[in-house]
C-alpha cells in the first residue's frame, strides 16, 4: 500500500473491513436459514382422538380407525382392510389424510405440502377374535418435514 497516500489508507482500509464484516454476516444468515430448512423426521404413536403438534403451525389428529378385516373365527368373502383417518389442522383449516397399507386406492405414505406422513406400525396388527371387544388401536406414524421451496 506504499502507492496510496495516507488519506486514502485511512478511508479505504476501514471500508474494506466493513465490507468483509457485511459479507461474513450474509454468509452466517444463509447458514442459519439452511439449518431451518433441512428435512427432519419425527415419529409419533397415536390412538383415536389423540393429536400432536408437529410444527409451530400444524397439528396432526387421528380421527378414527376403520377396521373391516375379517375377524378371527368369522367366515368372510374378503379379508378386508384397516385404514387410519387423520386431520392435519392449521390456520388454513383441516386437511384429511388416510393411511393404509391394504386399502384399495390408499397409500401407506402421503405428502401434504412439505410434510410426508408414513405409516410405520399398527396395533393390533391382526384382527381381533369374532366376539372380542373392540381393541384399543395405536398407530405409529413417521412425519418428515421436507425442505421448503425458496
Amino acid at each position: 500500500m506504499h502507492y496510496l497516500t495516507r488519506s486514502y489508507r485511512t478511508v479505504l482500509l476501514p471500508l474494506f473491513f466493513a465490507c468483509l464484516a457485511v459479507l461474513a454476516g450474509c454468509g452466517a444468515a444463509g447458514s442459519a436459514g439452511d439449518a431451518e430448512n433441512t428435512p427432519r423426521s419425527v415419529t409419533h404413536v397415536l390412538s383415536p382422538g389423540e393429536q400432536v403438534a408437529i410444527t409451530a403451525t400444524d397439528t396432526l389428529k387421528l380421527e378414527r380407525v376403520n377396521d373391516s378385516r375379517c375377524r378371527k373365527g368369522a367366515v368372510c368373502v374378503w379379508k378386508g382392510y384397516v385404514s387410519y383417518s387423520f386431520s392435519l389442522l392449521n390456520s388454513a383449516g383441516a386437511t384429511d389424510i388416510v393411511l393404509s397399507d391394504s386399502m384399495p386406492g390408499a397409500a401407506s405414505s402421503v405428502t401434504v405440502n412439505h410434510l410426508t406422513f408414513t405409516l410405520l406400525d399398527v396395533d393390533p396388527a391382526t384382527p381381533p377374535a369374532l366376539n372380542a371387544a373392540e381393541p384399543t388401536y395405536r398407530v405409529k406414524v413417521k412425519i418428515t418435514q421436507g425442505a421448503l421451496p425458496r
